[in-house]
């Protein structure tokens, strides 16, 4: 029997007209996981958001804007970029909900800071500005180019099942955990420190968060198995 997996969508406004969006990689990885995507709107009711989730087996959660800093008692700082708090109340209604009913998650670069932020941590609001000696995870000075470095996982977590101690991802994020929430534990980090992977401690439910972007296989063939990992524990 197929599992059924709820994508998130994001949110935007472009010439005027609002638009909810996946990136189509997502519901491809899910496919080849051999589960079966479903586009999760971004809706405020609640009693909709618990029918959706009677539909689904998991959730991912995907990436996008900054997390509005509001939510961890802060106040904007100039090297903030876009937020989109509207999109920050409706996804941590969801989460509120998901996790109510032990519902699967895999987050992924906001979806993962997000999480954190939900369970009580907080970000930094631009990592080169706020942490020294931090590595470059993210294009620069309108420098639109990808960057990659490795990251180094726990012994025994979720993470190392899927890939060994060391892997190579990709970087494309200027905010990240710095207080990481109590409920999580961080299970890979990059050379300077920042938090790659979180998985929750309460192991009656399956949550897994990663800050790079496993959706895009073409950096790395071993991204494929993330979605399988998660497909298989739902």
């Amino acid at each position: 029997m197929s599992k059924f997996i709820g994508i998130l969508c994001w949110s935007d406004i472009i010439c005027g007209l609002k638009y909810q969006s996946i990136n189509t990689a997502f519901s491809e990885m899910i496919e080849r996981a051999g589960a079966v995507p479903i586009v999760f709107p971004q809706i405020e009711e609640m009693e909709k958001v618990n029918h959706y989730l009677n539909l689904v087996d998991g959730i991912l959660l995907i990436g996008g804007s900054d997390i509005s800093p509001h939510l961890y008692g802060e106040d904007p700082q100039r090297y903030l970029w876009d937020t989109n708090p509207r999109r920050d109340i409706v996804e941590m209604n969801i989460l509120k909900r998901a996790m109510e009913r032990k519902v699967p998650i895999l987050a992924i670069c906001r979806g993962m800071q997000l999480l954190n932020v939900y369970l009580g941590g907080d970000l930094y609001q631009d990592i080169y500005e706020q942490k020294e000696d931090v590595m470059v995870h993210s294009f620069r000075e309108d420098k639109k180019i990808a960057y990659y470095h490795n990251i180094y996982m726990e012994e025994g977590s979720h993470m190392e099942k899927i890939f060994g101690r060391k892997t190579l991802v990709n970087s494309y994020h200027h905010q990240a955990i710095r207080k990481l929430a109590g409920d999580l534990k961080a299970t890979a980090r990059a050379g300077d420190g920042i938090i790659e992977a979180v998985e929750y401690k309460n192991e009656d439910q399956f949550i897994l968060g990663v800050q790079f972007h496993p959706e895009l296989i073409q950096d790395n063939l071993k991204f494929k198995d993330i979605y399988k990992y998660f497909a298989s524990n739902l």
